[in-house]
């Protein structure tokens, strides 16, 4: 049993590291697209606006 650990352990730090690695590209992805949903949603509540201010014009 001390035979597998010896093998696995070694790689322990590089497996930690990818996974830190994976997870810190999730993060800055899921932010990103956060960032321009709000973005977007700021746009799409000024076309908003300006869509109900031509109506009144109309009118």
């Amino acid at each position: 049993m001390g035979d597998i650990y010896r093998e696995v352990l070694p790689q322990a730090p590089y497996v930690i590291g990818a996974y830190g690695l994976i997870w810190a590209f999730m993060i800055g992805f899921v932010a990103t697209v956060f960032s321009r949903l709000r973005r977007l949603e700021k746009e799409i509540a000024v076309v908003e606006a300006a869509v109900k201010r031509r109506e009144k014009a109309e009118a």
